[in-house]
């Protein structure tokens, strides 16, 4: 299926104030992303978000809201406030968890929001955000072109 350009993903965190990433190591670098992908053609951007978190997290979950708009690759991404609903963290089964993928590692994993401005987060704009907001925030645009 033909992706655009534009991209969501999801903030989760759980009741130890600890936010759900991807750690990632691809071509010899370490960092972390928000659970999302791009939007297919034909799928909206809150669609993508539901079922990027039950492919690369295992879980379901309902959407409350966009925290946050980030600028990047010419587009506004949203990143949606996110509950968990059902399924187990750690079990997904997206593409990135296939034998044959080769493009580095993916492993889900919770960071306690406080930690988040001190790693490799991607978008950084947003990472700081969420380690310095003790409060949810919405519809806030960030830039990261």
């Amino acid at each position: 299926m033909v992706r655009t350009k534009l991209r969501s993903a999801i903030i989760l965190v759980n009741e130890h104030d600890e936010v759900a990433l991807i750690r990632r190591e691809k071509d010899n670098l370490l960092y972390y992303v928000f659970p999302g992908g791009g939007v297919e053609f034909g799928h909206t951007a809150e669609e993508t978000a539901v079922r990027e978190a039950f492919e690369e997290l295992g879980v379901h979950v309902e959407l409350e809201g966009v925290a946050a708009h980030v600028a990047f690759n010419g587009e506004l991404n949203p990143y949606y406030w996110a509950r968990m609903t059902g399924g187990e963290f750690g079990t997904g089964t997206g593409e990135e968890f296939q034998a044959e993928q080769t493009n580095g590692s993916y492993t889900p994993m919770w960071v306690k929001r406080s930690a988040l401005s001190h790693l490799p987060v991607r978008p950084p704009s947003l990472a700081d955000l969420l380690s310095n907001e003790a409060e949810r925030f919405f519809n806030k645009t960030l830039a990261e072109d």
